[in-house]
């Protein structure tokens, strides 16, 4: 592995391993993760009374020593989530399935929905939420005002006498009615869901109508630092749960934006005021749970919003948000202003005044500080086709701020449908389907609500050989090797279904679709090493399906489970690409012959303090305070790492058209994938509008792709950025080797401590979207 590989999995895979004063190696990692995806088997067979056979024991035996050897060898991987949280040694992780689930969606029609998804955030699971405008209509009357939040001084009670559960106490009044309570919040991750989860009960159910007190008691959660045993990391202490307490009671009260939104309307329910939420509201509370959740080091949190596109405070949410920094920023943002207007759709009108003014006044706009709603991708999720001016509409936006995006549910539905057996359903069908469903933050998995994914990868470029002869070296494919690893893919899937999941309505939702992800990566590379042209490439991807299909079939008949509802997706694959040496992610082409890749860590993680140490290029995660590059360095708890980065592709994303990006999206879409294809569709400034007419007309085959302006964009410190081969020398030459000795040194430090065996630490620094 290059500096990058092996600092993405030292990052992102590698446990520290306690007795041996040490991290794991890779030969650890790939044994820990492939004995508990084969434990999924025993234990099922065990608990369905089948017979564990000499025979099974054997089978079980060679599959996984066939599968630990191709994926020691970089050839193919479990989930990433698995990688990291599978271990059959550890009984505490065990406790906590979801953790080990790349993808989750859940709709927002209560809200004790949004503790489901603060639990999923916790275990480092990335999750969808969806709330049209008929689903918060469902949502219970919230009180807003005639009540008191205390939040309690924090005085750290310590072990013994640690609570993990969260209690709520009641007080009353002479008359035995309920006027104050106090909620005590246990150290765990549980403990936190469920003191979210009693704040709105206590806001929204009549047994506390008369309660004018809440005392919010922090005093038996961990410090800020203390180091985690059981998922790594470390405790982010009480002050990103007081945040997030507050900002959701700024969100009740229409304290966050209240230029641009209305307030609650009022509802009377019985004898108490109470007022009815929005979609908007809910999007900044599952924000504001996403941005308090330290998720061990990669990012805070991964969601996607699915909005209704007829909601125009939700479409509007995030626009101005990176602020207008160019003269033709500002030109864009006058032509979206002129187009909204013709529409006559309702717009932020004083945001989009602010904007005028600032620009006008000093040459720039710098933003907003809703911060927190860059915690969620948004995209508009339709039912019904858009008319073509929306979708310019959409597609202007995207240009200048990258979202919102969209999403074509109706296809989703269809295609849910026909993996059910309908292969012509009706339109009442698919719209019946369409608005139960949802997807996961990078968009590639169908989930109905409560439900989850497991996905594995194959890496392409690892079966493609070198072979002399005598007119030279020429490239060939082990076609049966290939083939071969789709089959142990799609079984390694499988098996993580059967897990069982301690939150019994997604275990049920689980139990009935058993989605598996069987996708690839390294795929361009192949590609262009093996110089195929499009109609061989689309017969391969057509076996591979097929192999998938039929391995799950035959396996889910052997361990008495339903066939998964849907087999192949193909998923972004920046972090195990990385691992495999640097290979094209997923579908995508290479970045660019030179660039920056970003990596984005916890401030406190051990490996962190090394890079800096080691002198490495940091920056501080976008929107954090501070006055300068040292102020914002000490407050950010996230850093963002500056990779130089030399391909050897012959296209990279400079040389292939929008277009033909688009159209490598849709063949995958008819020969290989069963749910959705995530592309990041990467867009000059010349092509957005051929591009998005392009949709438009082939809107009945598109569930959903990212765009990213070539450029760009506003979006700062993105992922990738193009540099000239002269700045990626001098980066080169100031980017030492990373000093293992300092590693060591700070993760003696942090994990000398002897702590539980509970996977009570989650809730401060949960494990990572890997």
């Amino acid at each position: 592995m290059n500096d990058l590989g092996m600092f993405v999995y030292l990052r992102t895979y590698s446990r520290f391993l306690q007795q041996k004063g040490r991290r794991e190696v890779w030969k650890e990692t790939v044994k820990r993760a492939v004995e508990f995806n084969m434990l999924q088997e025993w234990e099922h067979c065990q608990r369905i009374g089948m017979p564990i056979t000499r025979q099974r024991q054997e089978r079980m035996r060679e599959e996984s020593i066939e599968f630990f050897e191709s994926m020691y060898g970089l050839n193919q991987f479990l989930s990433g989530r698995t990688m990291w949280a599978g271990d059959a040694n550890n009984k505490g992780i065990q406790k906590f399935a979801m953790a080990n689930f790349n993808c989750a969606y859940t709709k927002i029609t209560k809200w004790r929905d949004l503790c489901d998804l603060f639990y999923a955030l916790l275990v480092g699971t990335g999750a969808g939420f969806g709330c049209r405008l008929d689903d918060a209509k469902q949502l219970p009357p919230i009180r807003i005002y005639g009540y008191e939040v205390e939040f309690e001084n924090y005085k750290y009670v310590g072990r013994p006498g640690q609570l993990d559960k969260t209690v709520i106490e009641n007080g009353s009044d002479t008359d035995g009615r309920t006027i104050e309570v106090t909620i005590t919040i246990g150290d765990s991750k549980e403990g936190w869901v469920e003191a979210l989860g009693l704040f709105f009960d206590v806001l929204t159910l009549d047994k506390y109508k008369s309660v004018n007190k809440i005392k919010m008691n922090f005093d038996f959660i961990r410090p800020n630092g203390t180091p985690l045993k059981t998922f790594g990391g470390t405790a982010s202490g009480p002050e990103p749960l007081i945040e997030m307490f507050q900002g959701i009671l700024n969100v009740i009260q229409n304290k966050l934006d209240p230029d641009n939104l209305e307030p609650m309307k009022i509802v009377n329910t019985y004898d108490i005021e109470r007022a009815q939420a929005r979609p908007i509201h809910v999007m900044d509370i599952a924000n504001l749970i996403g941005y308090n959740v330290v998720v061990g080091g990669v990012r805070r949190t991964a969601e996607i919003f699915l909005l209704d596109p007829n909601d125009y405070e939700s479409v509007f949410a995030k626009f101005g948000l990176n602020g207008l920094w160019t003269p033709e920023h500002y030109e864009k943002f006058c032509e979206i202003e002129k187009a909204v207007k013709a529409a006559g759709v309702p717009y932020p009108v004083k945001r989009f005044s602010k904007m005028h003014e600032d620009f006008r006044d000093t040459g720039m706009y710098m933003g907003t500080n809703l911060h927190h709603r860059r915690m969620s991708n948004n995209s508009a999720a339709f039912i019904d086709k858009p008319s073509r001016e929306y979708v310019m509409l959409l597609c202007d936006m995207m240009q200048l701020e990258g979202e919102p995006g969209m999403i074509n549910l109706y296809e989703a539905g269809r295609r849910i449908l026909n993996a059910m057996g309908i292969k012509r359903p009706d339109h009442e069908s698919i719209v019946t389907i369409a608005k139960e469903i949802g997807l996961n933050p990078c968009a590639e998995i169908i989930l109905f609500s409560k439900g989850l994914c497991n996905l594995t990868t194959i890496n392409v470029k690892n079966f493609v050989h070198a072979v002399s002869g005598p007119k030279g070296t020429r490239y060939v494919l082990d076609r049966e090797g290939l083939i071969q690893a789709q089959r142990l893919s799609a079984r390694a899937g499988l098996r993580m279904t059967l897990i069982q999941l301690e939150l019994p309505e997604w275990h049920r939702v689980q139990s009935m679709a058993r989605l598996t992800g069987c996708s690839l990566t390294g795929y361009q590379d192949a590609m262009e090493m093996l110089g195929w042209d499009q109609k061989t490439q689309d017969e391969l991807l057509d076996v591979l399906r097929k192999v998938g299909h039929d391995a799950v079939a035959q396996y889910a008949d052997e361990l008495r489970v339903p066939v998964p509802l849907f087999v192949t997706a193909i998923k972004p694959e920046g972090t195990l690409s990385q691992v495999a040496g640097g290979v094209s992610p997923g579908l995508h082409f290479s970045h660019a012959p030179h660039h920056i890749r970003r990596i984005r860590i916890n401030s406190k993680d051990p490996l962190a303090l090394a890079v800096r140490d080691s002198g490495w290029t940091i920056n501080p995660e976008v929107g954090t305070s501070g006055a300068d590059y040292y102020e914002q360095m000490a407050n950010a708890r996230t850093w963002v790492i500056d990779f130089p980065v030399a391909t050897g592709a012959k296209r990279t994303k400079e040389d292939v058209s929008a277009l033909e990006q688009f159209e490598i999206y849709r063949h995958f879409q008819r020969y290989y994938t069963d749910m959705n294809t995530s592309n990041t569709i990467t867009v000059k400034p010349q092509e957005w509008r051929e591009l998005f007419e392009k949709i438009f007309h082939n809107w009945d085959e598109y569930v959903g792709v990212s765009f990213l302006a070539l450029d760009g964009g506003t979006y700062q410190l993105a992922p990738y950025e193009t540099i000239t081969e002269e700045q990626f020398k001098d980066m080169s030459a100031i980017h030492k080797p990373l000093r293992l000795d300092l590693l060591a040194k700070y993760d003696s430090d942090l994990y000398s401590d002897q702590l539980d065996e509970s996977m009570e630490g989650c809730e401060g620094g949960a494990c990572g979207i890997r």
